[in-house]
């Protein structure tokens, strides 16, 4: 059994406490190294025993027998967006009032981040782990959700992974797909005055629109149905003065449920613009380089897949005890938004479930808050998944 923590001899820590450090600490997607620094000193001060860093920016803290299984990973990121609008507090003040604390990220999601790290080190300070845990408070997911994690889970493999994303102290037992899609439509240019000579990708985007409202999507039980929306149209060159411009893009973001692939959604488009005599364009999954705040370029195609857990499942199950356990409600459901999960469960098949405190209503909204009650709860919720498969 791992050695129990005792942190006796140092300052104390407490969720409500962390969550304002790490709101203090702002940084979005490749600027987390303030709030990461910050989870890194907490893990240390509490007694994990085991801190590192990867070659990503994520933070790592395990605790429970070095030669043991891991039987659980809590993961949760530290990339904020950024804190747009006119705010009634400072957003990177972590200021409390009326039972809230407010700030960019307290919801999405460094009060679950705090949370996870001051649940698992109650865990282990309460009783001697026969299994190991791990907290990831990991980098990038803002931009690449998973990307991060998924260097992470080369390292471990545990035998369930816990995606702290707010979920009300619910279960969440899924989440659709996300997949960035660039289509282009290929031109030629010609005067304005004389359009007839030309061939203008802005008409070829506009009806390409109309029909791909037409598409009849997949609808899960779980996760409803799939979703393609247009985020952007670019022409080239912008501005195009008097000239039918060579190129137009739109950029879509298209969340998907099990069955859907890149693969199927791809051709789906295809069919649906060929059928309709739309020709000249060009289909490609987004992957603009990024680069994390220790200097890595990271490229991954935006292609980001869904998963769904049986409710049956012993992880799932695990998570309602849990909850239970700590005076909540046993509701389950699945996440509309995507999440670091659809590398845990999307791709490499780990038993994942969502467990966090913070409605994701109040995620990426002007005078972003969360309700200081769910974060001590969810300590308490954390610390009994522990108990329940580790201890």
């Amino acid at each position: 059994a791992s050695r129990m923590i005792n942190s006796t001899t140092h300052a104390p820590i407490n969720v409500v406490g962390l969550t304002q450090k790490l709101v203090q600490a702002p940084g979005g997607s490749g600027d987390e190294k303030a709030a990461a620094d910050t989870a890194l000193a907490a893990m240390e001060v509490l007694g994990f025993d085991e801190v590192t860093r990867d070659s990503h920016g994520s933070v790592i803290g395990r605790v429970g027998p070095a030669d043991a299984q891991v039987a659980l990973l809590f993961d949760g990121h530290l990339d904020v967006v950024p804190a747009i609008g006119d705010w009634s507090v400072d957003p990177y003040g972590g200021t409390i009032k009326d039972g809230r604390l407010f700030g960019r990220g307290s919801t999405d999601m460094k009060g679950a981040v705090a949370a996870a790290i001051c649940g698992v080190a109650a865990a282990a300070k309460e009783r001697s782990l026969t299994k190991q845990v791990i907290v990831s408070a990991s980098v990038m997911e803002e931009i690449l959700e998973g990307v991060a994690l998924g260097h992470i889970l080369d390292t471990y493999a545990p035998e369930a992974v816990v995606i702290c994303e707010p979920s009300n102290l619910e279960l969440r037992i899924g989440q659709r797909g996300r997949l960035e899609i660039v289509l282009t439509f290929h031109g030629k240019p010609a005067h304005a005055s004389s359009p007839q000579l030309g061939e203008n990708p802005i008409e070829f985007a506009a009806r390409a629109l109309r029909h791909l409202d037409d598409i009849v999507y997949l609808d899960d039980p779980m996760l409803g149905k799939g979703v393609l929306v247009p985020v952007s149209i670019v022409s080239d060159p912008l501005p195009s003065p008097s000239m039918i411009p060579i190129l137009t893009t739109i950029n879509f973001d298209r969340r998907t449920v099990p069955g859907e692939t890149r693969e199927t959604v791809f051709e789906q488009i295809n069919t649906q613009l060929t059928k309709n005599n739309i020709a000249n364009f060009s289909l490609e999954c987004y992957a603009e380089p990024a680069t994390t705040y220790t200097g890595l370029a990271l490229s991954p195609d935006r292609d980001f897949p869904s998963w769904v857990l049986p409710i049956a499942h012993p992880a799932a199950q695990a998570g309602l005890r849990a909850i239970a356990a700590s005076g909540l409600p046993k509701n389950y459901g699945a996440w509309a938004c995507c999440t670091n999960g659809s590398e845990s469960a999307g791709r490499r098949g780990i038993p994942t479930i969502g467990i966090g405190p913070g409605d994701l209503q109040d995620a990426h909204i002007i005078d972003e808050s969360i309700e200081v009650s769910q974060l001590t709860k969810a300590v308490e919720v954390y610390k009994n998944l522990v108990l329940d498969l580790a201890g």
